[in-house]
């Protein structure tokens, strides 16, 4: 357990969780996993984002959770792991497709104007466009060396939406429960109308691709993220505490390639 609550307070729970989705829509659509630079790389930029995130919410005076505050008492070996983390994520690039090299490009664009966006405030004039926006920086990046190989159809989109509502979801159940501290009833309940139509959506979707595709066993690490979100919005009485068990949700895939493994 201290193991698990100290990659907590590092953020390396959501760096292992979206480590296992990469493998989990590698392996639905290219029937492979991604090579080792495809996983490093991405491991070195999202552990790398969440860290600066930490330093720029410090720089704004948002010292929010225990993560914040552990981050802030280790901001010396934060550093060090960041410079180290742009090394690594700098020798991987060497190795990777071209193709995914101007994706990642592109994303690392959209993601600095969305630090900068958010450091001057921009998001606190439209409701939910933060998370908006960092939910479809998410998918686009865990899903990078899939997204430029595959032949894109309806379907495909669709999953692509499915992972997005996912993730919308996770960080919609934190800005609400933020605001129940604060006590803004109007934000309140307009986060209480969106996160209801965000779950009723992706019900609806993981219900039509159940019926359409024949491997149902597929679509188990979407389930079991959903279940534990939900479970935790609903019916967990410490829903910030519970935060941990929310990232490692992400961690669901695992499960997929454990079945995949005893069952052959």
């Amino acid at each position: 357990m201290r193991f698990i609550k100290i990659a907590h307070l590092v953020s390396l729970d959501v760096v292992l969780g979206t480590m296992a989705f990469q493998a989990f829509l590698h392996e639905i659509f290219l029937n492979d996993m991604p090579s080792f630079s495809e996983q490093l790389s991405l491991a070195c930029a999202v552990w790398g984002i969440y860290l600066v995130d930490r330093i720029i919410d410090r720089k704004k005076g948002m010292v929010q959770d225990e993560r914040h505050i552990f981050q802030s008492q280790h901001a010396i070996a934060m550093k060090i792991i960041l410079v180290l983390l742009g090394l690594m994520g700098g020798v991987s690039t060497l190795f990777l497709d071209q193709h995914l090299i101007y994706f990642g490009f592109g994303l690392g664009a959209m993601m600095l104007i969305y630090w900068i966006l958010w450091f001057y405030g921009f998001f606190n004039h439209l409701s939910s466009s933060k998370e908006i926006l960092t939910a479809l920086i998410y998918t686009m990046g865990v899903g990078a060396s899939s997204w430029y190989r595959i032949s894109w159809s309806v379907w495909t989109v669709l999953l692509a939406v499915m992972l997005f509502l996912l993730v919308f979801q996770n960080l919609g159940m934190y800005s609400l429960w933020e605001w129940e501290e604060v006590g803004q009833l109007k934000s309140i309940q307009s986060w209480k109308r969106i996160l209801l139509g965000v779950e009723g959506i992706f019900l609806v979707l993981f219900v039509g691709m159940l019926f359409y595709f024949d491997e149902k066993i597929a679509f188990m690490p979407f389930a079991i993220t959903f279940a534990i979100q939900c479970w935790i919005h609903y019916f967990s009485k410490n829903k910030l505490a519970s935060r941990t068990w929310g990232e490692l949700a992400y961690c669901s895939p695992f499960l997929y390639f454990a079945y995949e493994f005893f069952s052959k």
